[in-house]
């Protein structure tokens, strides 16, 4: 669904006028909502992504609006919404519309690339921000109020290169990445920890953003002998194409990717290309706790399709969630005093695990490795950071 830049109450059944932050209710009137602000890629070659992360965090707002105290005090949330599009210009330039919103946080993006062009701008905004983007870099732009809900490439991409070469038997490991920030910065921590076990990658390729076509770049990891491929790519568009050619240029050897690996649509695009491969995730269906299976029932009630946990829509679904909890306890959404309470956050259940902050805002701090087979991933083994 292509969304335009607009304000909207995310199935609340509440009014469609938005009030203003700040002026004290009127007696008898509505509880003054709280603006949480919403940035996720609408529209361009990721979104995907962006629909993903509009559903859940929609579905969030829909449940806490419709519980007993809404948010607290009877106060709902009102979802203010930019496009975050997929040009990093286009992106702060709506960060900056959306911060003239008055929201007292923001969700979204999951895109590091975006998180990275948009630092300088949350740098002078002491707010809220919870993001998803896995560069080990985005907690290290000295943003105050950055907060990941997603495992870090330091962790992603130490299980993932681990794996290929200690269960797989990797000896000649082959890398393909995006070249956006997610890709680079994965890749540079596949090298890293490959010289750890005394190996350098035979080829280590990039492709073009919005690239349709990838068989130069694996027939270079054909010709190079590779063993085993591992791949570093944010767009799960991407991937079902790249596993589609993978399968049909006859490479033939192990396949472990980044969390777009396993993404429900992509892994359902690839159809039977993806069955084998491996992937590091946030999340495997089938390990739940009380709250994962929550979510996966509502959601697929809502929307009638199976939710992507990791880079989709679960991860909003608890930064929403996690906000609410602390405005709750607090009895505030101040947003300098919810930034010390988020900072504060110890063993958070939530959908894609338990939360704990670290000094750097990370808040997750395991992944999980699964094999592919008709559209599901089943879980190999789990790391942790």
């Amino acid at each position: 669904m292509k969304l335009d830049r607009k304000n909207f109450l995310a199935a609340t059944g509440a009014a469609a006028t938005t009030a203003v932050v700040g002026f004290p209710a009127i007696v008898g009137a509505a509880a003054e909502p709280i603006l949480l602000g919403s940035i996720p890629p609408i529209t361009g070659s990721n979104a995907l992504l962006g629909q993903q992360q509009h559903q859940g965090i929609a579905l969030a707002v829909e449940e806490i609006n419709a519980r007993p105290g809404k948010v607290y005090d009877d106060r709902p949330f009102t979802i203010v919404e930019e496009d975050a599009t997929n040009d990093n210009q286009s992106a702060v330039a709506a960060l900056n519309k959306l911060l003239g919103e008055n929201v007292v946080a923001i969700v979204c993006p999951v895109l590091s690339t975006q998180i990275q062009a948009m630092a300088p701008v949350m740098k002078t905004h002491e707010i809220p921000w919870m993001t998803g983007g896995t560069a080990v870099k985005n907690m290290q732009l000295g943003v105050p109020g950055a907060f990941r809900l997603r495992a870090s490439d330091a962790i992603t991409a130490a299980g993932m290169t681990n794996f290929a070469v200690k269960d797989l038997k990797g000896k000649k490991i082959a890398i393909l990445h995006a070249s956006d920030a997610f890709g680079v910065g994965g890749a540079d921590q596949v090298v890293e920890n490959l010289k750890k076990a005394n190996l350098t990658p035979v080829v280590n390729l990039q492709y073009p953003k919005d690239a349709k076509d990838y068989t130069a770049e694996i027939l270079k990891v054909k010709q190079a002998g590779a063993d085993v491929l591992i791949m570093y790519i944010q767009n799960p568009s991407d991937t079902a194409i790249i596993l589609k050619q993978i399968k049909s240029l006859g490479l033939g050897i192990p396949i472990v990717g980044s969390p777009s690996l396993a993404n429900q649509t992509a892994m359902e695009t690839a159809g039977k290309d993806a069955n084998g491969a491996y992937a590091a995730v946030d999340f495997i269906v089938g390990f739940n706790s009380n709250v994962a299976t929550h979510f996966l029932t509502a959601f697929y009630r809502k929307y009638h399709q199976l939710p992507d946990v990791g880079t989709g829509s679960g991860w909003v679904y608890d930064a929403v969630y996690m906000l609410a909890d602390t405005y709750k306890k607090q009895k505030s959404s101040d947003p300098k005093q919810t930034i010390a309470s988020l900072r504060g956050i110890k063993n958070w259940n939530g959908v894609l695990g338990t939360f704990s902050a670290d000094g750097e805002g990370n808040m997750i701090h395991s992944v999980s490795i699964g094999q592919i087979e008709d559209s599901k991933l089943h879980l190999v083994k789990k790391v942790n950071g």
